[in-house]
């Protein structure tokens, strides 16, 4: 009876450390892959799920312009099966030594299949850039293409064939996990729509202002137009300044949007002269959907 109960509680131990070990196993054999920035993690954490690890370049509070990776960074990329670039300044410079670090890593860019617009090619921009004396013509490319809904469904149908070729064992359940993604870009899309009244009769283009230029595409996609403070990552000048300042008035902006990661004393001044609220809108938050949701509320309360 003993040898019997002694038996069974061995049997259970080891069925209990089986379990256990079982669960390490599909720990560590997630795929291990890398983003530039963290709204690209939220777009992957919804395709993949719990079959992905995903690590972030760019941490929170850096800037994607200027980010320079540590080295504990660069240790955990040689593990990693897939980095999704999308087209930040920094990669210029550090995906050819991603790619040195990482033979069996691939390179997906997610940016491939999308046309960029100029960078802070609006209207205020030029107004500053000839108050200069003459106009920019190598301000590149706007790499903001995270903050239109319509634009994510390119870069999700682009991560979702990645995954699958790295991982073809889990085809449906990225595929599925992707179409309802898709479903929840055009429910954002349409709600933020319903919030700034994009089809309604003699609807006029509204106007709002941020201090770095980065939502360009956000504004093409529902029919706004942005007015940026930042001049080719700098702070604007006096004369600059004045011009931004008659620009909001002309505008009647009743809030300026501010990113966590610049700075806020340019904004500050012309919100002070206009009575104005300044408004934190991260450009860079995982809350991706929360975010697009609250700068959409903040413009059409005006």
């Amino acid at each position: 009876m003993k040898t019997s109960i002694l038996l069974t509680g061995t049997i259970a131990l080891f069925c209990i450390l089986f379990l256990h070990c079982q669960k390490q196993v599909v720990r560590n054999d997630k795929l291990k892959v890398f983003v530039s920035i963290l709204p690209q993690k939220y777009f992957i954490d919804k395709i993949g799920g719990q079959l992905v690890d995903v690590s972030v370049m760019v941490l929170p509070g850096s800037s994607p312009h200027t980010y320079e990776p540590r080295p504990s960074q660069m240790k955990q990329l040689s593990k990693a099966r897939i980095y999704f670039s999308i087209g930040v300044e920094f990669e210029n410079a550090w995906l050819p030594k991603f790619a040195d670090i990482s033979r069996k890593m691939i390179i997906i860019h997610t940016d491939s299949l999308i046309e960029k617009m100029q960078a802070d090619s609006s209207e205020a921009a030029e107004m500053r850039n000839a108050h200069a004396g003459g106009f920019n013509r190598g301000l590149g490319r706007d790499p903001h293409i995270w903050l239109a809904p319509q634009l994510v469904k390119v870069q999700a149908r682009c991560i979702c064939d990645a995954l699958v070729k790295m991982d073809p064992a889990h085809e449906t359940t990225y595929s599925v996990n992707y179409q309802a993604f898709v479903n929840e870009l055009t429910t954002v899309h349409d709600t933020i729509c319903r919030i700034l009244e994009c089809d309604s009769p003699g609807r006029r283009e509204k106007t709002f202002m941020v201090f770095h230029p980065s939502w360009a595409y956000f504004a093409r996609e529902f029919g706004l137009r942005q007015i940026a403070i930042e001049i080719e990552g700098k702070e604007p000048g006096p004369r600059q300044l004045e011009t931004v300042f008659n620009q909001a008035l002309q505008n009647d902006i009743h809030c300026i949007f501010v990113q966590p990661q610049f700075s806020r004393q340019s904004a500050q001044a012309i919100a002070r002269q206009l009575k104005a609220r300044v408004l934190v809108a991260d450009d860079l938050a995982y809350d991706w959907t929360g975010n697009l949701l609250f700068v959409a509320k903040a413009i059409a309360r005006r």
